[in-house]
């Protein structure tokens, strides 16, 4: 059960306008009266309708376009489109870099982000028109807007690093005429500026974590307007200034990283400790009137998308498979091994645990998957030749509460499982990014050391004489750590997660160290890979043998005919991906053929 269910009213005032341009009639909408419309004279009359107004600007996180999870993990290297190998029969515009203008994801996003934007001015005109009107409660005035303005600023912000540069158009009122309604884009240093005064707002006035009056935890809060601040400041390698908000987070917030692995990923670790921006979907109060990918039924299709056999499910690449799977255990962490039921002997876990929370992998026989031993689950199966894949994520599924997804209330394409937007570990990996940057290698070690050991993994570093635990002895410097954080720290704690943050990360880093998306494509165009088939043993001391090459390393076996080559999952995104053409999102078409003042 979830611990607070949002309470989502379907609030329909005036909201049959699309947010942002679309077509004729809907500019014809804006100058017509309408008798059925709630307007100022019978609505948004005191506070308890401005929060009703409130809840449609939760609601708008419930569309799937507000985030394109899935097309932005195939977008970059955290996803692979899992029907057919080893070429995907249609693969998916955003994994190959066709997708255009004229994308239906490409103009939804930007649709579904200016609704929100739209809802939440509503939100903010209201409660500036009733903010002298007596007995007015202040405190949960001031909360309300605060909220307001935080996702006025947050869905701003998805536009900015989304589309064209960061030059979209900036949207501060509702609407009124036609001139009002057809904007021209604004330069992104207005944009960005816009969207910092917004953020400010809530982050001085947002309650933090655990200490709105009602007790829901639902609700955005101060953590999360500081959060997107530092981030907007570190994508400007502003490092110094990043550092104070996500400093802040840390030291003044209330949240601490998750050392109950139970709760990483689970629907018993929705709101944990470290959750600092989290989308609540609910089972309890679904709507099937709405079809399940337009954000009408308070559930998500996201486990469909990360576990399903379509052309658009966002498998985990053979490097993330690989990459997790070799991750050095601790041999001083008593967490990394397990009592073999076969023989009653203590062993070293197949995987790590950071490997186990995050992603399904063949070797896993140590945890339960869909209520069974991870290697040993079926449909979609581990798979390197025809349809299937070498990783699935756990994120987005419900692999901890059933057997299969169909098994859901309301079926596979409803899921109840929340969306964690933000976490404490991009805090303190950002963080460390930015001391990095600043050459305090000792005190991005010891950031990055924190994570690592939350998941019983080799610490970086010298060990300094502390034998309790385990260090790899490097003498990292600026670069040498650097690289390691991109390729390796970042990704896999935080791959798949949060709107866009890999793509984000390539796009700062491309500034920062020259190295972009499309230096990782070549990267992993160039590697090859070898999936064989694995041998284990199951609980029961039985030997078994899982064939069509599900395993995958890095060296390739004497015997090239009892292995799959994978060494073409990149090649066609390379050959096709231009950072002039792919780095952001164009204007969508529907918004150039409805706006004239856009090109």
């Amino acid at each position: 059960m979830k611990n607070i269910i949002l309470k989502i009213t379907l609030f329909t005032f005036a909201l049959g306008f699309i947010a942002s341009c679309t077509d004729e009639v809907k500019r014809d909408f804006l100058e017509q009266e309408n008798p059925n419309e709630a307007t100022s004279a019978n609505f948004w009359r005191d506070l308890t309708e401005t929060q009703k107004g409130l809840y449609s600007v939760y609601k708008t996180l419930y569309s799937p376009s507000t985030f394109n999870i899935t097309e932005e993990m195939l977008r970059s290297d955290m996803g692979y489109p899992s029907l057919n190998r080893p070429i995907p029969a249609s693969p998916s515009p955003f994994y190959i870099h066709t997708y255009s203008e004229t994308s239906d994801e490409v103009n939804e996003k930007w649709q579904s982000n200016y609704l929100g934007i739209f809802r939440a001015n509503l939100v903010i005109e209201a409660l500036e028109r009733i903010q002298g009107n007596t007995n007015i409660d202040t405190e949960e005035w001031t909360s309300q807007m605060a909220q307001a303005r935080f996702f006025r600023g947050l869905f701003h912000y998805f536009l900015y690093t989304t589309y064209n540069n960061g030059s979209i158009i900036i949207r501060n009122k509702v609407p009124t005429t036609r001139n009002e309604y057809e904007l021209p884009l604004s330069s992104a240093t207005d944009v960005i500026a816009f969207i910092r005064t917004d953020l400010e707002y809530a982050y001085a006035n947002l309650y933090k974590k655990g200490e709105y009056p009602d007790g829901d935890i639902s609700k955005v809060n101060a953590g999360a307007a500081a959060m997107l601040l530092g981030n907007s400041y570190l994508n400007e390698l502003k490092y110094d200034l990043a550092s104070v908000y996500y400093q802040d987070v840390i030291d003044n917030h209330g949240y601490e990283l998750e050392t109950d692995l139970s709760k990483m990923f689970t629907t018993a670790g929705e709101f944990n400790s470290e959750s600092i921006f989290e989308v609540n979907f609910t089972a309890d109060n679904v709507n099937l009137n709405y079809g399940p990918w337009d954000g009408g039924t308070g559930t998500n299709s996201l486990a469909l998308y990360t576990r399903g056999n379509s052309s658009s499910t966002a498998s985990g690449p053979a490097w993330v498979a690989l990459a997790y799977k070799n991750e050095p255990k601790d041999p001083l962490d008593n967490r990394n091994y397990y009592i073999d039921p076969a023989d009653d002997t203590k062993k070293l876990r197949n995987v790590p645990l950071r490997a186990s929370s995050m992603i399904a992998l063949v070797e896993d026989y140590q945890t339960t998957y869909y209520q069974a031993p991870t290697t040993d689950v079926t449909g979609p199966a581990f798979n390197g030749r025809a349809w299937g894949g070498f990783a699935w994520w756990k994120k987005y599924t419900n692999h901890d509460i059933v057997a299969a997804e169909r098994d859901i209330p309301n079926g596979v394409a409803y899921s109840a499982k929340n969306l964690t937007v933000i976490r404490l570990s991009e805090t303190i990996l950002n963080l460390a990014e930015c001391k990095i940057k600043t050459n305090d290698i000792t005190g991005a070690l010891k950031l990055i050391n924190q994570i690592r050991q939350r998941w019983g993994l080799v610490l970086l570093g010298a060990s300094n004489g502390d034998s309790s635990k385990t260090y790899d002895e490097e003498a990292y410097t600026q670069a040498t750590l650097m690289d390691r954080f991109m390729r390796i720290e970042k990704p896999l704690e935080l791959g798949a997660e949060g709107h866009a943050m890999r793509w984000t990360d390539f796009l700062r880093w491309k500034k920062s160290d020259n190295y972009g998306f499309k230096e990782r494509l070549q990267e992993l165009s160039d590697l090859t890979l070898y999936g064989v088939n694995y041998s284990y043993t199951d609980n029961t001391g039985a030997a078994k043998l899982k064939q069509n090459f599900p395993s995958l390393t890095a060296t390739a076996p004497a015997d090239l005919n009892a292995a799959t080559v994978v060494d073409y999952e990149y090649d066609l995104a390379n050959s096709n991906y231009s950072d002039a053409l792919h780095s952001y999102y164009p204007i969508p078409s529907r918004e150039k053929n409805a706006n004239d003042n856009i090109d």
